[in-house]
């Protein structure tokens, strides 16, 4: 069968996710109180480590972020060293290993599931005005959402996250500038874009991608995952 993928393009502007200016000043000023609240992806998701611990420090080592919803599935009770352990004795035939690492795979694959991701964080809360007034735009049913930040000078690995059909990506640059790249390698060749703030972009994450922040400056993206195709319905190749 198919994957959507290859009926949408590598990336799209959504005309009708766009924010104004005021939002957008209004987001800057959200993450300018923030910034100091920005975690890697290893200390707030440590249910993605355990088996897949080494794809996700090659991929997130600069890449920090600050959950606006979070998954239903729990997983504060697992730590980086328990994380590290899984990985290095996937293999280990051991009964205490055994019973630990299907505990941890049993949290990774529910807070890997975006549809968890229902529960409005603290931080949602303390800016519902503005998140609400953003998220009211989108056609499709809103599951993870998130601030994230790329590193100055940094990159991510490039990789495949999902299929469009699992659930549609789409990013509104806050601070960001020409010089950070996102790439897309699309069947034989490779495509490339800027992300210009107040714009709002459909990622086909399905692709291999990658970003790279040649800028002296870090990157800010308010990220949403959505179930369903309502937002993209137009792009999709019939």
């Amino acid at each position: 069968m198919e994957k959507l993928k290859h009926k949408l393009p590598s990336y799209s502007i959504i005309d009708h996710l766009c924010v104004d200016n005021q939002t957008l000043q209004d987001l800057k000023s959200c993450i300018e109180e923030l910034d100091p609240d920005f975690k890697s992806v290893l200390e707030i998701n440590k249910g993605l480590c355990g088996i897949h611990h080494e794809l996700a420090s090659s991929v997130y080592d600069n890449f920090y972020q600050i959950s606006i919803t979070d998954s239903t599935v729990k997983n504060e009770d697992i730590t980086l060293d328990d994380c590290e352990i899984v990985h290095n004795d996937l293999n280990s035939s051991t009964r205490t290993n055994n019973i630990r690492r299907k505990q941890l795979t049993s949290v990774s694959q529910g807070v890997m599931d975006e549809s968890t991701y229902t529960q409005k964080t603290a931080v949602y809360q303390k800016y519902q005005t503005l998140f609400d007034s953003i998220l009211s735009k989108f056609k499709g049913q809103t599951t993870r959402i998130r601030l994230v930040k790329l590193a100055a000078g940094t990159h991510i690995t490039p990789h495949i996250d999902y299929d469009p059909s699992y659930a549609v990506r789409i990013i509104l640059p806050v601070i960001s500038d020409l010089d950070c790249l996102n790439v897309f390698w699309v069947k034989n060749k490779i495509e490339t874009t800027s992300l210009i703030p107040g714009n709002a972009y459909f990622l086909n994450t399905g692709y291999k991608h990658a970003v790279l922040n040649f800028s002296k400056n870090h990157r800010y993206t308010f990220m949403v995952s959505i179930k369903g195709t309502e937002d993209i319905e137009h792009l999709i190749e019939k």
